[in-house]
Formats: C-alpha cells, sequence, structure tokens
C-alpha cells in the first residue's frame, strides 16, 4: 500500500505538470474555448483577423453571429468553396461570408437558421453547392445540425446522420489531449520555441496577410505559403489528388432523393423568407478536372450533381453561376490555389454583375 501511495505521490507532479503545460499551451486550440471568441470580436469591430490556426469555423460562428451589429444583407452560405466570396466580389459591403470547412447541406441550413434566430433577415442568400450535398456517404461529421435538426421536423422531412453522441465524442476527444503525453511534447516545443507569444489572433485591416485569416465580412484569406505558386504546395497538392482519390469521391454512394428532396425544402424556405437566392458551383483546377472527365475515372457520379443541380435551379426558377469545368468558367491553371480552390481574383470572374438581377 506504501509503494502505491508512494508511486502516487511521485506521479501526481508529473501528470499536474503534462496538463498545465498543454492547457497553457494548446498549439492546437483544442483545449481551451476562448480562441474563436476572440476571433469573433475583432470581426465583430469591423476588423480583419490575422494569425489563424487551427480554427473551429462552427464555433466562430456560434460566437460571432451574437455580437455583430451590422445588418446581413447578402449571405453566403457553403464549404470552402464559398470562402472567398468577400464583399468585394459581391458588391455588397453588407455582406457576410458564412462558409465552413467541409460544411454540407446540414450545414448551410444551420448556419441560415442560426442567422435569422439572431435577428438577421437577409435579402440574398449564394448557396455555393458541392456534390456531396447530395451523397449520404460524404456527410461532414462535424456538422451544425441544431437549425437542420428544426428545419428537418418543420417541413415533415426525415433527417439524417445526426447523433449527438458521435458529436459529444468528438469534443471529449479533444478535451482529453489535456492528459496526452504526445500532445505534451508539442506543447512543450510550443512554448520553448516561443510560437505561444503569437498564439492569439491578430487584427489587421490587411486584405491579405503573411498567415491565414477570416475577414470582418467572413470571407477568408490563405496565407503567403497557399497563395505563392512558387511554395510548391499547389503542385504538390495536384500530384497527392492525382495518386489518391479524395474522399468526397471515394465515399460518394450516388444522389440521394432524400438530400435533393431537403435541398430543394431549403431553397423554398428562403425564398418563401423574402430572400432572393442564387446557386453556384465552383470550378476543380484544370488538371484535376481533366483527371475526373475522363472515361472510367471513378468521378462519374460527382461531376453528374452539376446536372442536378442546374435541374433544380431551373425547376426553382434560381440563378446558377459558375461549372466544375474551369474551361466553362473562363479560368486557367493561374486561377487556383489548390486542385480544389480557386484564387480570390478569380472569383470575381465567378461571381456574375447581375447574379441578382
Amino acid at each position: 500500500m506504501k509503494r502505491i501511495i508512494k508511486a502516487a505521490a511521485c506521479f501526481l507532479p508529473l501528470m499536474l505538470l503534462v496538463m498545465g503545460i498543454n492547457w497553457y499551451s494548446d498549439p492546437g486550440n483544442v483545449i481551451r474555448d476562448d480562441y474563436e471568441q476572440k476571433v469573433a470580436e475583432i470581426m465583430a469591430r469591423g476588423e480583419n483577423a490575422a494569425n489563424l490556426a487551427n480554427m473551429d469555423d462552427r464555433a466562430l460562428m456560434r460566437c460571432y453571429l451574437p455580437l455583430r451589429t451590422q445588418p446581413i444583407d447578402t449571405l453566403v452560405l457553403g464549404s470552402s468553396h464559398s470562402m472567398q466570396l468577400s464583399a468585394d466580389v459581391t458588391g455588397d459591403p453588407n455582406t457576410f461570408c458564412g462558409g465552413m470547412t467541409g460544411a454540407d447541406m446540414r450545414d448551410c441550413i444551420s448556419l441560415y437558421e442560426l442567422a435569422r434566430e439572431n435577428g438577421f433577415s437577409p435579402k440574398r442568400v449564394v448557396l455555393v453547392l458541392d456534390s456531396w450535398f447530395l451523397s449520404e456517404g460524404v456527410q461532414e461529421k462535424r456538422a451544425m445540425t441544431e437549425g437542420y435538426l428544426a428545419f428537418c421536423d418543420e417541413e415533415g422531412l426525415t433527417a439524417i446522420q445526426t447523433d449527438d453522441n458521435q458529436l459529444l465524442q468528438q469534443k471529449l476527444e479533444k478535451k482529453l489531449q489535456i492528459f496526452s503525453v504526445p500532445y505534451f511534447q508539442s506543447s512543450l516545443n510550443y512554448l520553448m520555441s516561443g510560437q505561444i507569444a503569437m498564439r492569439d489572433p491578430v487584427a489587421t485591416t490587411q486584405f491579405f496577410a503573411e498567415s491565414n485569416m477570416r475577414r470582418a465580412d467572413g470571407s477568408y484569406g490563405y496565407g503567403v505559403y497557399y497563395r505563392t505558386p512558387d511554395s510548391g504546395y499547389l503542385r504538390q497538392n495536384l500530384q497527392d489528388v492525382k495518386q489518391l482519390m479524395p474522399e468526397f469521391a471515394r465515399n460518394f454512394d450516388g444522389i440521394s432523393d432524400q438530400l435533393l428532396t431537403q435541398l430543394k425544402a431549403f431553397v423554398r424556405r428562403m425564398k418563401q423568407d423574402g430572400c432572393e437566392v442564387a446557386l453556384m458551383l465552383t470550378p476543380f483546377h484544370p488538371e484535376f478536372y481533366e483527371v475526373m472527365a475522363r472515361e472510367n475515372s471513378g468521378y462519374e457520379g460527382v461531376l453528374q450533381t452539376e446536372q442536378v443541380f442546374r435541374a433544380l435551379a431551373s425547376e426553382l426558377d434560381v440563378p446558377l453561376a459558375g461549372s466544375y469545368d474551369p474551361a466553362e468558367c473562363g479560368l486557367t491553371e493561374n486561377d487556383f490555389y489548390d486542385s480544389m480552390h480557386c484564387t480570390a481574383e478569380a472569383m470575381h470572374t465567378l461571381y456574375p454583375d447581375d447574379l441578382f438581377s
């Protein structure tokens, strides 16, 4: 018994040290809860937030919308493919881009409902579509589902993949990093290198910064490494997607009638709320699209969704801008950061001046 007590007496200070360093340093922003709040406060002041790393986009939206005092006349919804749609592109100073990394349709519905719950009544909504909006096999594990569940209940629709236990487990796994010895090693390196002094988001008026940033209008600015072709990031990313089919395509299991019905109901809901709705598709890099368009490429289902979206737009009488095909959009390889994200400048080409006319 004495040995056990003695061992515990030795072990406890070490564990407390691990916990303390992990909590204080937290290089991955997975333990502390104030990071997204700090970003939201900067944006709510009308400034751009730079020096971002490992940010939870969904937590940011929950923090930011209650703080915003400026009206939202143009609301942008979508995944990271939507996040270059700035007020500069739309021409509306009251634009808010609510794009979230990996967002699926459930995210978009939930964010729209969250905006309305916080008193915003958008006049225009730009819904940037992705193929996985229609595939039950490619739904985002991190998705916001609160508004989606309420929407499905009100519309008499059956919600899909809304396992609250899974979300709780993901949050718990993050918080348990406080006990992790490998994370302690990362935390200690982060602390000893002095990087912790630069961990907090930084307010700036720059449109781009050295680091990743989220602007006051919600749009995203990639850091210089991602924006610079000479960095090698673009070529490596293209090589990666050619060698291994991305998860969104590997797990694409066909077009779900259920999700298509929900998408139509969502567009109708927004129109009933008095919003003008426009749909948008963003293209793939020319080299990647060439691979996708080959016969028996395995991307047939993904590419088929473009025609489904066009038929939906025609049926619901809403405009649709863009295409998966970069040539159709007038874009070249110089208009892309990577295989799937076009540049902020290219968005001006994709977004027609008369989209809502």
